[in-house]
């Protein structure tokens, strides 16, 4: 490419129960490569709350998709309709090749697994495509980088990676294949912990030991500081399939007991047990919200739902269902016992002690659970736990740092050399540095996702209801005069005027009157409007 030019990064975490899309621009001078701010959240229209569900309905024919994500799981509710629902299928790519594969590594077929994914996955890189790309055929400015477990990159001799592989380049243009990376979700742990400072540890320079919890793996990395260079000498990983969804399916079996499901109905309509883990993945977070958030051990932390679950042959069933603590321990302490093991195991493969471990960094939407976090802090001490914030996206996040990175192979000794991409020296070429800069000289523009593009230029943009406004926004949630967006020749600021609905910067609510800092990438919701700030 010639220099200067800017690429657009789109990472993907394709993991067991949500995939996530992270965005990130880089600008390429010559041999240099510059991040143009970092990673943010790209949703679709098709996301909620930033991630989509990964889940699919075929028609009828079962030859190809009807619908997925949310409007999938409606469909869940719609016992005519949910016999063609397919979700969870994640963990059945590769098991072909297990001695002893697990109950729900068997749920459907490597041949099955691999043709969902692939069909979830046009859909999404279609949506990127229309809302992103402004519906144009992806080019040279246009890079995807797509995480995978740790251990589909050694089991097997790599063969469950080089068929993902071959999946992932079926979705796109052959053009393009040369510009689709692929990174182990422990390296994108890494450097989205690193970049962070959450690599380095509070308890002396013990082991950093990384614990992603998806939602049907589990991937440890051992390293150890080099207090000089900051940078991680990496000692060890271990990984089993073993995740968040295995405590989902315990409470589907515990929800169909406790609504008295006979196992002949069940066995006539076995995809009602989904829309059951549906619910037992929805009560089993909450109560975990609570008490991570309210303190362990009280006895008003529960929670309840209405679970209300109708058969193929119109049977009903119906009751309020109420979970504690108590409960959930009977029910899954079986599995928290596996996790224990897990982590015993997982330091005795590497070579290490309890002693040897000085931090202990959460990651992965299953570190959330409250039975998980509860072992660790029992087992290495409370002050020795880091959980980031939202460590579900961590991984996702890392992987759009992966660009440029140069990490190597992960075998013990060597070192994980994680450093920002380098920039040019101002005092060396002012014109270079400026480039660089993520809003300078750039033609920067709001963007919506149904593809409404507004340019931002130097001075005032002026955003609300009322006619005169640059944009214009026809909603009742949009205030009449509802923010601004200042531009000067090297900064943009967002001010919300005291709207009545708010506007949000990536989710976090502005305070009024109170200017915030925008770079390229960020997500924009004026009440219930939203944008993305991308280069023109």
């Amino acid at each position: 490419m010639a220099n200067g030019k800017q690429v657009t990064l789109f990472a993907l975490d394709c993991g067991a129960t949500n995939w996530r899309l992270y965005r990130v621009g880089y600008r390429l001078n010559g041999n240099m490569i510059c991040i143009l701010g970092d990673p943010q959240p790209s949703p679709l229209t098709s996301f909620s709350e930033r991630k989509l569900p990964a889940i699919i309905t075929l028609n009828p024919e079962g030859s190809a998709i009807e619908s997925f994500g949310e409007v999938s799981l409606g469909q869940l509710e719609d016992e005519n309709a949910r016999e063609r629902v397919r979700e969870y299928f994640k963990p059945c790519i590769g098991a072909h090749l297990e001695a002893n594969p697990l109950p729900h590594q068997k749920r459907y077929t490597h041949a099955q697994a691999l043709e969902f994914t692939r069909m979830l996955l046009e859909a999404v890189v279609d949506q990127i495509r229309s809302e992103k790309w402004r519906a144009s055929a992806f080019d040279e400015r246009a890079r995807f980088a797509f995480a995978y477990p740790v251990h589909w990159g050694y089991d097997h001799g790599g063969v469950i990676l080089e068929e993902f592989k071959a999946l992932v380049w079926q979705c796109f243009p052959e053009n393009i294949h040369t510009q689709i990376d692929f990174v182990p979700e422990p390296e994108g742990a890494i450097l989205s912990l690193k970049r962070q400072g959450l690599l380095g540890g509070t308890s002396g320079n013990g082991v950093t030991l990384i614990t992603d919890v998806g939602g049907s793996t589990t991937d440890i990395v051992a390293g150890q500081i080099d207090p000089r260079t900051g940078e991680l000498l990496y000692l060890g990983h271990y990984g089993e399939p073993f995740g968040g969804g295995l405590y989902d399916a315990e409470m589907a079996k515990y929800l169909a007991d406790a609504l008295r499901v006979p196992a002949s109905a069940l066995a006539d309509d076995p995809s009602a047990l989904m829309t059951l883990r549906i619910y037992a993945q929805r009560l089993k977070e909450s109560l975990s919200r609570q008490l991570l958030h309210g303190g362990a051990g009280r006895p008003d932390h529960t929670a309840q739902r209405m679970i209300t679950l109708v058969m193929r042959d119109g049977q009903v069933y119906r009751r309020l269902v109420v979970l504690d603590q108590s409960l959930f321990d009977q029910i899954a302490g079986h599995l928290d016992q596996a996790f224990e093991g897990l982590i015993a195991k997982a330091i005795k493969a590497i070579g290490l002690t309890d002693k040897d471990i000085g931090q202990v960094a959460l990651v992965g939407g299953g570190v959330q659970l409250f039975s998980i976090i509860r072992h660790l802090r029992e087992r290495f001490g409370n002050e020795k736990i880091v959980l980031a914030d939202n460590p579900d996206e961590i991984v996702v996040r890392g992987v759009g740092l992966a660009y440029g990175a140069s990490m190597g192979t992960l075998e013990p000794g060597a070192s994980l050399v994680i450093e920002p991409p380098p920039v040019a020296d101002p005092a060396q070429d002012a014109d270079l540095h400026r480039e660089a800069d993520p809003v300078s000289e750039a033609g920067l523009q709001l963007v919506s996702p149904d593809g409404r593009v507004y340019p931002l230029n130097i001075g005032v943009t002026k955003v609300g209801r009322a006619r005169e406004s640059h944009v214009w926004l026809e909603s009742d949630k949009v205030s009449r005069d509802h923010a601004e967006l200042h531009r000067t020749d090297d900064a943009l600021e967002i001010i919300d005027l005291g709207s009545t609905n708010g506007t949000f910067i990536n989710n976090e609510q502005l305070q009024a009157n109170q200017p915030r800092a925008l770079g390229v990438g960020d997500e924009i919701r004026f009440g219930d409007q939203s944008f993305f700030i991308e280069l023109g």
